[in-house]
């Protein structure tokens, strides 16, 4: 019987999926730089032809991963409307999910901070990143300006850094790190 449109669909997105996680776990391991298409190809169990259908280039699979990443963390850290500020209640929250997905998704943050420490590489994707991300410092910059601090900006920039921070020492050592106790720090300096 043949394939129905859905069928043929579903097929496709798990397919797409597939390369992607591949190319997670390569970029991870391996680095951009000496990733390959053969290796993410290899990986996902798939020829090269098949993943040329899908992207034009490795450039192509890093930028949906890290958008991808990007947009997941957004999700999950709050949806944010247009105008909308941040509240105590959505600080606690992009604490407490900053931290706690680190840990649960540690693949995922070291083909970040990987990315983040090659400028080259960072070139592919930060004027979308930092697209996605704008309405969010705007937030924060807001709920700063709120909370009466001096310099909102700079005090957004410290918040960012500290964040970046912890999550990379959650990604280096998660078994051992002290989440719950710096979570609780962090909101005791920041709300």
């Amino acid at each position: 019987m043949p394939r129905t449109k859905g069928q043929f669909e579903t097929i496709r997105k798990e397919s797409r999926q597939k390369i992607l996680d591949a190319a997670l776990e390569v970029f991870a391991k391996q680095g951009y730089h000496s990733a390959t298409v053969d290796a993410i190809t290899k990986t996902a169990g798939i020829s090269k032809g098949l993943m040329y259908n899908y992207f034009k280039s490795k450039e192509d699979v890093l930028q949906e991963l890290m958008l991808g990443i990007m947009e997941a963390l957004m999700c999950e850290y709050m949806p944010l409307k247009s105008e909308e500020k941040f509240t105590e209640d959505d600080i606690i929250n992009f604490i407490n999910v900053g931290i706690d997905l680190v840990l649960e998704k540690p693949h995922y943050w070291k083909l970040y901070f990987s990315v983040a420490l090659q400028p080259e590489v960072m070139s592919i994707v930060f004027g979308k990143m930092m697209e996605m991300g704008q309405p969010y410092m705007i937030a924060m910059n807001e709920y700063f300006r709120d909370k009466g601090v001096e310099n909102p900006e700079v005090m957004m920039r410290y918040f960012s850094a500290v964040m970046d921070g912890i999550q990379f020492h959650c990604m280096l050592d998660p078994k051992t790190f002290p989440a719950e106790e710096v979570k609780k720090l962090l909101i005791g300096q920041f709300i």
